[in-house]
């Protein structure tokens, strides 16, 4: 006898396509993925993912908003016990691999600012901007430190993205990687 099956809410559904979409979108942007390979990852069929979201924009811009939840997770570890006016310091050296620690969220947010002519997900993008800066301003970094810190953030995305990390560049290419 097999055991009870256990029902998900469809919280928790959209919670698991959310983690599907992300790794998917990070994977083939937002023009190269279909929701049929999103659904299909998330164990669900298509029908239902379209109860959970109405269209394709909708799922992307609910991933930029999981993908700023988890970035404000990533600066509030690294920023754990950082002395006031060391934080962008501190932000700077969790990164110093060449390659942030959530590769998924950085890659969606580089496809996300390339689809970001697509309204709403250019307002996404925005928002998920405006959500950092206040997020990190809220942390005592000063506008100066947040403009240096995103500039860090997209040099190492785009690094990353590349695939010019510590141990898999060159060394013509590994003089870009901080040292």
């Amino acid at each position: 006898m097999s055991p009870p099956r256990t029902l998900s809410t469809s919280e928790e559904r959209r919670s698991d396509v959310l983690v599907a979409a992300t790794h998917a979108f990070a994977g083939r942007g937002y023009w190269g993925t279909n929701t049929t390979e999103v659904a299909r990852a998330a164990g669900i069929s298509q029908a239902y993912l379209y109860r959970l979201f109405a269209n394709k924009e909708e799922l992307f811009v609910a991933v930029i908003g999981e993908v700023r939840r988890r970035l404000e997770q990533e600066i509030s570890r690294a920023l754990v016990g950082v002395e006031p006016g060391s934080e962008l310091r501190a932000l700077m050296s969790a990164s110093d691999r060449g390659a942030p620690s959530d590769q998924d969220a950085a890659m969606v947010l580089l496809h996300a600012a390339a689809a970001s002519n697509v309204e709403p997900i250019g307002a996404a993008v925005r928002q998920c901007y405006r959500d950092q800066t206040r997020y990190l301003s809220e942390r005592g970094l000063s506008g100066a430190d947040i403009r240096s810190y995103f500039a860090w953030s997209q040099y190492a995305n785009t690094l990353g993205a590349a695939g010019i990390a510590p141990g898999r560049a060159d060394a013509e290419l590994s003089r870009l990687l901080p040292s």
